[in-house]
């Protein structure tokens, strides 16, 4: 990567850690991606000492953080850091929320990523901490979604309420009954988030022709199992709707 070529600073602020991404600011092309822990990380990365020509974000953490990358992106690269926020409408897609500030701005973003790459009817299913199911129809409306915990905050909830203590490299899965409490546990919860996904695939399917998207931590593992049709991994959602809530200011319709 050239020290003088024109980037796009993109970061994904989350509860653990704040992923980052390079965009060539002439092409929009990937150039560089990465994650860090924390704030004090992200400063070290010697793949951001280039020049920064636009920088945008998305964040779920308080304002605080918000504000130390905020002055950061400004002292260093002397441009502002544009924040995506949840709206009643962007990229063709209207949000049904009474309240749309409710609506996390990850599901969001990936909901007009998915709706822009689909070209019409799409489902995101995104499976981190929480697993989450949106459903946006043929005219861009969001028709809502599912919340339900993701396979490790379930496997956690188990741990800290119950006496179970499971061991961190069983990924074996399985229909059939489990015969030791890791198998049994793993088998239930990736059956219980299967049967999620698997039921609103099956009243979709009822609709024509969807579009579906799977991102987050085990997206290789449900896309897998699940085995839907036109279905895809596609891990870059967030990001990508960050171009679309957030566009370039020399963007045309179909730049972002």
């Amino acid at each position: 990567m050239s020290i003088n070529q024109h980037m796009i600073l993109e970061l994904d602020v989350g509860n653990s850690r704040i992923k980052w991404r390079l965009l060539a600011a002439d092409d929009l092309a990937v150039v560089k991606a990465g994650h860090v822990p924390g704030f004090d990380e992200l400063q070290r990365v010697t793949e951001l000492e280039t020049v920064i020509t636009m920088a945008r974000m998305c964040s779920v953490r308080g304002g605080d953080v918000n504000k130390r990358l905020e002055d950061w992106v400004r002292a260093k690269h002397s441009v502002a850091l544009v924040e995506a926020s949840v709206t009643k409408s962007c990229g063709g897609v209207t949000n049904q929320y009474a309240d749309v500030s409710r609506l996390g701005i990850d599901r969001w973003l990936a909901m007009l990523a998915a709706y822009r790459r689909a070209g019409g009817a799409c489902m995101v299913i995104d499976s981190g901490t929480a697993l989450t199911i949106d459903v946006v129809d043929a005219r861009g409306l969001h028709l809502g979604g599912h919340i339900i915990p993701g396979l490790r905050l379930m496997h956690s909830s188990l741990e800290s309420n119950t006496a179970i203590r499971l061991s961190d490299s069983y990924s074996t899965y399985s229909e059939s009954l489990g015969h030791s409490t890791d198998e049994a546990v793993f088998n239930g919860t990736v059956t219980a988030l299967l049967a999620t996904i698997r039921q609103q695939s099956e009243l979709l399917a009822k609709a024509g022709d969807v579009k579906i998207y799977f991102a987050g931590g085990d997206a290789q593992l449900l896309h897998g199992l699940a085995g839907l049709d036109r279905s895809e991994i596609v891990t870059s959602l967030v990001f990508d709707g960050l171009g679309v809530a957030c566009p370039h200011p020399d963007s045309n319709p179909g730049r972002v």
